[in-house]
């Protein structure tokens, strides 16, 4: 995922410390069990565990200092 400058809003943001949490079903959004990671550029990964995504419903949020927010909501598919 891309995180961008909250300055201007269009520059990637490199360097970031950043807090990920997640929403299972509409729950209290609390810490993903892994941390993210930059790739280079802005762009940043996340290792999601199967506790982050246990649920019909997940809703991913990802911020950090100087940075716009990133939420992510998906539906997951049961096996």
């Amino acid at each position: 995922f891309l995180m961008i400058d909250s300055a201007d809003h269009i520059t990637p943001k490199t360097g970031l410390t950043i807090t990920s949490q997640r929403s299972i079903d509409g729950a209290a959004f609390t810490a993903t069990v892994n941390t993210a990671t930059e790739i280079s550029n802005g762009w940043y990964k996340i290792n999601l565990a199967a506790a982050d995504l246990n649920g019909d419903t997940v809703a991913l949020r990802f911020t950090a200092t100087g940075a716009d927010s990133r939420n992510i909501g998906m539906v997951t598919q049961p096996t």
